[in-house]
């Protein structure tokens, strides 16, 4: 009688046990099947301030602390401590550390191609970049000609031969290899916003898909940071905010969803010290410098195998912890 007892109150021990990751419900060891990768370069986790001082109360939180878990990783690689924003992205893609920003680079196969074997769908969303940070940069070379053909690709940029058009307002089917290029850009603006554009191509992309990789790169916060466009900058990071905030809500709904960002080349900005001084920062870009790259960059997760990333660890192994 007592062994059935001892067994009895073991079970609801065993069922009643909640876990958690950051003092919120988890399930660990759960697979994702529907993966959103957000790739911000120049991002640094001190950088929040500029949102977060702006809220008129410091109890609401951006959508960054509002991630299950948040790690640290290294950007070195093989041939360089802070290698450059395109290489370090690249080098997470791949979970390779031989990225030299040459055409050898794309030999190395992406998140993409694994997962397409697997009968996952995959695109990339790719907001305002320079053409030496771009994807489409794998079509001039004789190893990248196929890089891009296993993914539907989406870009606020001026369209290349052969490319598409797509708008936010669209309904339609996005086709695998090929490229789509935002209506609404002409000469290096856009009227349509990063977010809306990430949030409708993405709704349209993974209508009735079960299984999916949708990984969106923002290189525009970092090349305004570079600029010392302060103002500009703070307004990319809410953008910034706002897609993840869509995405974190998406994963809360789903446990098969993994909602992860990472940084790459985060720029170290010296903040002002006082309310006054920060006022001047944030309107006339007063008192700002922008220091060297850090050599660490941060990590958000949330979602399905959210405890993979927390620590600290290589830029080259977030792949396999997905």
């Amino acid at each position: 009688m007592r062994i059935k007892l001892a067994i009895l109150i073991l079970l609801f021990v065993s069922c009643a046990q909640v876990t958690s990751l950051n003092l919120r419900k988890h399930r660990f060891g759960k697979i994702p099947t529907k993966i959103i990768w957000l790739q911000v370069p120049g991002l640094t986790a001190e950088h929040m301030a500029l949102l977060k001082f702006a809220y008129p109360s410091r109890e609401r939180k951006t959508a960054f602390e509002q991630a299950l878990c948040i790690g640290t990783i290294w950007d070195y690689d093989l041939y360089k401590i802070r290698p450059k924003a395109s290489n370090a992205t690249l080098s997470q893609l791949t979970g390779k550390k031989n990225i030299k920003g040459e055409c050898s680079d794309y030999k190395n196969k992406p998140i993409w191609s694994y997962v397409t074997k697997k009968n996952y769908k995959a695109a990339v969303f790719e907001s305002q970049t320079r053409k030496d940070q771009s994807l489409l940069k794998s079509l001039r070379c004789e190893e990248g000609k196929d890089y891009l053909e296993d993914i539907v690709y989406f870009g606020m940029n001026e369209s290349i031969s052969g490319g598409k058009y797509f708008h936010v307002d669209d309904k339609r089917k996005y086709e695998v290899g090929e490229k789509y290029f935002d209506k609404s850009c002409k000469k290096n603006e856009c009227y349509t916003t990063f977010s809306r554009n990430v949030q409708g191509s993405f709704e349209q992309f993974s209508k009735n898909i079960k299984n999916y990789v949708y990984v969106v790169r923002n290189f525009r916060y970092h090349n305004l940071l570079k600029q010392n466009a302060i103002k500009q900058a703070r307004l990319e990071l809410e953008e910034v905010n706002n897609v993840l905030s869509y995405f974190n809500k998406l994963a809360s709904k789903s446990n098969d969803v993994l909602v992860l960002l990472s940084g790459a080349e985060s720029l170290n900005v010296d903040f002002p010290r006082a309310g006054r001084e920060w006022r001047s920062y944030v309107k006339k870009a007063r008192y700002l410098r922008v220091i060297n790259s850090k050599l660490l960059s941060p990590v958000f997760a949330s979602g399905a195998r959210a405890e993979n990333f927390c620590g600290v660890y290589d830029q080259s192994q977030l792949l396999s912890r997905i």
